[in-house]
């Protein structure tokens, strides 16, 4: 088991020195269509090398987001994180969590960082009355946010049905957005405490909020 968890690091401390390594290897390149005058090639390498950082910020950002939260466990495998180039630039990262033995208790949390777009995005979001009915404004720690929920119609496997609460919860930081969709929740005190465990400050560092 031990030999196993050190075969882990390892490859994981390889993988971002390859990284690491990619990112240099496309800022050498950028420079060398710099020195040629050819701009674009230089822009388009630069473009490259950003992707890459942005691929070792998400993985920070993902291992920020904690394996339970409120007896929610992490979904095996939901774990994701990609550049969002046809938004702009940036990344999105998501987890998916469940309740044990409660298929329809269950949240997603998805984070968009750094896309240029969330901007004008965030003041739209920072004012509830421009969202539609049902939404409201509340606070995640000391964080604001907007609230919407609904009730909607759960069928278990055996075809059985009842009403859940389906709640989304939107906090907007300056380039960054981050959207949690719960299901199942007893009370709207159980939604904002999930969203609360999540460790703001740290993100916000780590996607240089």
């Amino acid at each position: 088991m031990k030999k196993t968890y050190i075969f882990f690091v390892l490859t994981v401390f390889s993988l971002q020195l390859i990284a690491q390594d990619q990112v240099q290897s496309f800022i050498k390149e950028a420079e060398g269509f710099y020195a040629q005058k050819n701009y674009k090639q230089a822009q388009l390498s630069l473009q490259d090398a950003i992707n890459e950082l942005n691929k070792l910020m998400s993985g920070q950002v993902g291992d920020l987001l904690p394996p339970e939260i409120n007896g929610l466990k992490a979904v095996d495998g939901s774990a994701s994180n990609s550049n969002l180039g046809v938004m702009g630039g940036g990344m999105q990262i998501s987890k998916k969590y469940e309740y044990p033995g409660k298929k329809e208790n269950n949240a997603e949390v998805q984070i968009i960082a750094n896309s240029p777009m969330l901007n004008a995005m965030s003041m739209y979001l920072s004012n509830p009355s421009l969202m539609g009915e049902g939404s409201k404004s509340v606070r995640v720690g000391t964080q604001r946010a907007v609230l919407k929920s609904e009730m909607e119609d759960y069928y278990d496997d055996n075809g059985g049905s009842k009403k859940i609460r389906s709640t989304q919860i939107q906090v907007p930081l300056s380039q960054t957005l981050i959207t949690l969709n719960l299901k199942g929740f007893a009370t709207e005190q159980d939604e904002i405490s999930f969203a609360s465990k999540l460790d703001l400050a740290k993100i916000k560092a780590a996607v240089g909020e």
